[in-house]
């Protein structure tokens, strides 16, 4: 093989492994966003029961 193909074969893969690397870190970063999301979501979830909860018993500790 020609050392300037080779050279140009070698640029390629490095551009592809880059572009691969780059691609993960991408995926990494969505997965970890969705994961904050899924757990700020079932935080305010819990919290909206938490004051259902409390709005329907305080009335009932109100009237004793």
């Amino acid at each position: 093989m020609e050392p300037k193909l080779a050279k140009e074969l070698i640029a390629q893969l490095k551009r592809i492994a880059d572009a691969l690397e780059k691609k993960n870190l991408i995926t990494d970063k969505r997965e970890k966003r969705a994961e904050k999301l899924d757990k700020l979501q079932e935080k305010h979830l819990k919290s909206e029961l938490r004051d259902n909860t409390n709005t329907r018993i305080s009335p009932n500790l109100e009237t004793e």
